[in-house]
């Protein structure tokens, strides 16, 4: 099956420091383009032959699971102007049987995380 952004439901951690100073930095229309972007991606992903349980290259890389069963997936995130190699390594929880998505934390590139951080990263408490 294809998902489309509109298929699922998104959030993200507005306590994140790394995801406000990004906001920040982008003007409006950079940052909802980014945010279409980043959905845009993970769709294609969850679209793909094994979904939610594979690698994706060096892009996506599942790390665990939380207690809530969402799948935790590391990202590298490319910035405007800093590709994905200067970019972000975002934290994300996908459910996906309910296509719902939450943005835990982002890392910024220079703080490459740690499997082990991505995992303490991970709250599904939202």
């Amino acid at each position: 099956m294809r998902y489309s952004p509109e298929d699922g439901k998104w959030h993200a951690n507005a306590k994140s420091d790394v995801l406000q100073a990004v906001r920040e930095q982008l003007s409006a229309e950079q940052y909802e383009r980014q945010k279409r972007s980043l959905k845009e991606f993970l769709c294609a992903y969850f679209s793909a032959e094994n979904g939610c349980d594979s690698r994706q290259g060096k892009s996506i890389s599942p790390v665990g699971a939380t207690p809530k069963g969402g799948k935790i997936l590391k990202v590298r995130w490319g910035l405007p102007g800093s590709g994905k190699s200067g970019g972000l390594r975002l934290v994300v929880i996908a459910y996906c049987d309910e296509l719902r998505v939450y943005l835990a934390d982002a890392f910024n590139r220079k703080d490459d995380p740690s499997n082990d951080e991505v995992l303490d990263a991970a709250d599904d408490s939202d």
